[in-house]
């Protein structure tokens, strides 16, 4: 079984709801709105966020582990700012991913009003409200994260009764197995978490592959742990809290984002920093976070600036030794 996570991106909500619910079957509401499909030997989950456009870090969080994105392009057949801001996310990242529009378009406008992102060059999908057919045979794994080393994303913490511990996260790259023991970042001194149980869709599994959404039982760590842990790793992944990034500007953000405390949206976390520049390169810069953080050579993250109008993405950035 191939296992993907997409997210679908979009500013009107009874638009994204048509969409999902003809696809999917939901299975969470709370925080991330998380629906799963299957087609033959592939599982996705696709993720969604209800707080867009009054908040957008919902948004810059599922951009930041989805495989591929699906923009919702509006019935209206006019792009607002806000779906202005989610086409800008999503080049940020460098994703790919999918233009749905509801009955037929002109896709000839559709691309002009995305002209100078790469998002003009998705393929359009024209469909009839309510039809559950989707071609997911352009969607691929995503080549952002490593192939083989674990890491899990993780979003939420809690004890339930006769099991203990339990963590839902999102297995951005690598796998975890019963028994495996995995390190809690950040914490200082390291603290490491042995898997008791793991579930899928509530069905046990003795292992889990990336892409999934996933549930793990714990021992050897408490809820309070959890606090401000935001991923577990099999203890392979390089921490930092100086992440050294080429920086690749949104040309519709016009503020210098140098020398400023900023939000760095990481796989999954999103972190505020403080992003400087190294030497005389305008686009070699680092971000100082609070913490230290996994990276790795090619990690794509993006500057946000949440108090930034009327864009809060600045750009892209792909990190560099």
């Amino acid at each position: 079984m191939q296992n993907f996570l997409a997210g679908v991106f979009g500013s009107d909500g009874s638009e994204k709801r048509n969409f999902e619910e003809s696809i999917g079957k939901k299975s969470e509401s709370e925080g991330l709105i998380v629906y799963h499909r299957s087609d033959g030997d592939k599982r996705f989950s696709i993720l969604d966020d209800a707080q867009f456009p009054s908040k957008i870090q919902g948004y810059t969080r599922i951009a930041s582990i989805i495989d591929h994105a699906f923009l919702i392009y509006p019935s209206s057949r006019e792009m607002t700012p806000a779906d202005g801001e989610l086409a800008v996310l999503i080049d940020s990242f460098r994703l790919n991913g999918t233009i749905v529009a509801f009955n037929s378009v002109e896709k000839e406008s559709v691309r002009a009003k995305l002209k100078g992102l790469h998002l003009a060059d998705f393929p359009i999908e024209e469909r009839q409200t309510n039809s559950s057919i989707l071609d997911t045979s352009g969607i691929g794994v995503s080549v952002s994260f490593p192939n083989s080393e674990t890491l899990i994303y993780i979003d939420r913490a809690f004890n339930v009764k006769g099991v203990g511990l339990v963590v839902l996260g999102f297995i951005l790259s690598g796998k975890v197995s019963v028994h495996d023991k995995l390190r809690l970042i950040p914490t200082e001194p390291a603290k490491q978490a042995e898997v008791k149980g793991i579930q899928l869709n509530d069905e046990d599994q003795e292992t889990a592959g990336r892409g999934v959404r996933v549930g793990l039982s714990l021992k050897g760590v408490e809820l309070k742990d959890f606090e401000k842990v935001s991923w577990l790793d099999d203890s392979s992944f390089e921490l930092t809290d100086k992440i050294v990034f080429r920086y690749e500007p949104c040309k519709f953000y016009k503020q210098t984002i140098t020398d400023r405390d900023l939000h760095v949206q990481l796989p999954g976390e999103l972190s505020l920093a403080r992003v400087i520049k190294l030497g005389n390169s305008s686009d070699r810069l680092q971000a100082k976070t609070v913490s230290k953080v996994p990276v790795w050579q090619g990690m794509r993250l993006v500057v946000v600036d949440l108090n930034g109008k009327p864009l809060r993405i600045a750009g892209g950035g792909i990190v560099v030794a």
